[in-house]
């Protein structure tokens, strides 16, 4: 019998959790206090791109994801310092061509979601949890329209 883990928040965090602990034998099932961003106008949200380096393509690695995710990817091989006195100056991030690579959050986000689904996830947004019982090992979630599930 598989274990269940319940993870809370759909986020970047808690998709790519949910595929790892799934790839581990798992039964996973994500509760998002949001409404699906799929299926909404995209918003920037916290922040428009995201700078990703090295270790998050590792995390993708351990999940066998990278190849779904790089095409969102944009390489930056650096940036320019713009100084008060108008001059400039780029700034290599790394050395021998390395980039660290910018995503949009809301993008990569869905694309995560989107696999953890297909991994086998079940996802249930607007759910709100609104207590944690340690002591009998239970949520207590809020769902649309303010019934409580425990």
């Amino acid at each position: 019998m598989a274990r269940h883990i319940t993870v809370l928040g759909a986020g970047l965090v808690g998709s790519l959790l949910s595929i790892l602990l799934k790839k581990r034998g798992y039964e996973v099932t994500i509760y998002e206090r949001r409404p699906d961003m799929r299926k909404q106008l995209m918003s920037a949200g916290k922040s428009i791109n995201l700078a990703m380096s090295d270790r998050g393509w590792r995390a993708l690695d351990l999940a066998g994801l990278r190849k779904d995710i790089e095409d969102l990817a944009i390489p930056m091989y650096g940036r320019y310092l713009h100084q008060a006195d108008g001059s400039s100056a780029f700034q290599q991030y790394g050395t021998n061509n390395e980039a660290i690579y910018s995503v949009s959050r809301g993008e990569l986000n869905r694309k995560l979601m989107t696999l953890a689904e297909e991994h086998g996830v079940k996802i249930f947004f607007e759910h709100k949890c609104v207590k944690v019982d340690v002591q009998e090992n239970t949520l207590h979630m809020e769902k649309p329209g303010g019934t409580t599930e425990t």
